[in-house]
């Protein structure tokens, strides 16, 4: 029922910023121990008087400080062989036309190593700061990503829609993998969620710190069972977090993912200096190499 035979890449999920270990170093180091891919949350800044839509979501600190993930994204692309993208991009806050450029470009240069995560934002004050009303914004993602599909697929290009527009026009390069890279939605196991994976999304990223394998497996066999129903071919692309803990609860949170199908699992480092990143990247070798 559309499980994914693709073995499991397990990766590293910093909320990358000033104050935390360099990018390329924590990638360079993540690649030296055997882990595939990293991936970036974004937030392009957090205004004082910032609302949180979420019931129970509060609007950490750390997202103040984060880089531009694109950008990171660049410089490791460059300087290793993971896989990089997004966990998640607020694609509605861009450009869709410079985005959609951007993306290709970081596709095109890294060979098809790019996955991008998009997501809806629940900061109020930081939607409409970039003039997209917060009740506004799930069509606008939907809008966006279909735009830049038509960008990356067609030789000549063409959207209409009620928030994101496009005349007829002409983008290269095109990214790596036809089509573009995977485009996975990141959020709740909700009904509406599910739908929207199904109807224009590659994968789903399970939103919340908390959400274990174990703990979305239900939900993952609804996800799968409805992509099939609605006849998209292989297996909704997977990519969840976990935090550090001992070894054995890691290794158990991965060899759950693998057991589940999931196609990449990545470990939440948020905002650590170097002398924590290395011992939990240590701690990961170790098991992989089990």
């Amino acid at each position: 029922m559309g499980v994914s035979d693709a073995p499991l890449i397990v990766g590293v999920h910093p909320t990358a910023t000033d104050r935390s270990m360099p990018v390329v170093d924590l990638a360079k180091e993540a690649e030296l121990r055997g882990l595939g891919s990293i991936s970036f949350p974004e937030h392009t800044h957090a205004p004082v008087s910032s609302h949180a839509l979420v019931a129970g979501w509060r609007i950490e600190e750390r997202y103040q400080r984060t880089l531009d993930p694109y950008i990171a994204c660049a410089y490791i692309a460059a300087t290793t062989s993971l896989r990089v993208g997004t966990g998640i991009s607020l694609v509605a806050q861009h450009d869709a036309i410079a985005l959609a450029k951007a993306i290709a470009t970081l596709d095109h240069l890294s060979q098809g190593r790019a996955v991008i995560g998009v997501g809806f934002g629940y900061n109020r004050q930081e939607i409409e700061d970039h003039g997209v009303p917060a009740k506004d914004r799930f069509e606008v993602v939907e809008e966006t990503v279909a735009l830049m599909r038509t960008l990356w697929t067609d030789e000549v290009a063409a959207f209409e829609g009620r928030h994101r527009r496009l005349p007829p026009s002409w983008s290269w390069p095109k990214p790596a993998r036809p089509g573009g890279p995977p485009i996975l939605l990141g959020g709740r196991a909700t009904d509406r969620n599910f739908g929207r994976v199904v109807a224009w999304a590659d994968g789903w990223i399970p939103a919340g710190i908390g959400v274990t394998p174990a703990a979305f497996a239900p939900s993952l066999v609804d996800l799968r069972t409805r992509w099939a129903d609605a006849g998209r071919h292989g297996a909704p692309e997977i990519c969840c977090f976990f935090v550090p803990g001992s070894r054995d609860d890691m290794a158990r949170e991965i060899e759950r993912a693998a057991e589940l199908g999931v196609q990449r699992m990545e470990i939440r480092l948020e905002e650590w200096p170097r002398d924590l990143v290395l011992p939990v990247l240590d701690e990961l070798a170790d098991i992989l190499r089990g």
